[in-house]
């Protein structure tokens, strides 16, 4: 290869390079790139206001359960029969997952969420999607395979904690 097939290629690559990052599609109002949708898989929190208007683009939302899907740690799909239209009790292969109400107050309940080994990577995020419908919360730290959160009966978390169509990823 000649020295000016070397610079003209050099050139292609950057020009490409600088359109894929301005790129705007006339069909979604927000840029989207791989490295916006990774930092939403890692950083739940910063992009809770938008993440369930980005759920409603089909290409986001099959990258974002793609990544969620083969880099999370723990899966739990929707539950294929259920008795009642709430689920308080989940079972898998890697965790257990059960839901209890509070004695003193009948408003609060108490997630408990017990792992049944060791991952590699610490825990902190709890994923739940529902029907194009995202929310997060962060995990307190697991002790002895186990942690426990607190939700109020009226919280959506709770809600969509508790739907039978619910997906549940921690990572």
């Amino acid at each position: 290869m000649e020295q000016k097939d070397k610079i003209n290629n050099t050139f292609l690559a950057l020009q490409l390079i600088d359109f894929s990052k301005n790129y705007k599609s006339g069909k979604v109002t927000d840029k989207l790139n791989i490295s916006m949708i990774w930092d939403i898989v890692l950083n739940p929190h910063k992009y809770e206001n938008k993440i369930n208007k980005l759920l409603t683009n089909k290409v986001f939302s099959k990258i974002y359960f793609k990544i969620l899907s083969q880099k999370g740690c723990i899966y739990q799909p929707k539950v294929i029969a259920a008795s009642s239209e709430k689920v308080f009790k989940r079972s898998s292969e890697d965790f257990d997952m059960e839901i209890i109400e509070s004695n003193k107050n009948h408003d609060v309940f108490y997630l408990i969420i017990l792992l049944h080994k060791q991952f590699e990577l610490p825990l902190s995020n709890l994923y739940v999607i529902c029907n194009d419908m995202s929310l997060s919360k962060k995990l307190p730290k697991f002790e002895n395979n186990r942690a426990q959160m607190i939700f109020n009966k009226n919280d959506e978390f709770f809600d969509l904690l508790t739907d039978y169509n619910s997906e549940i990823f921690i990572r």
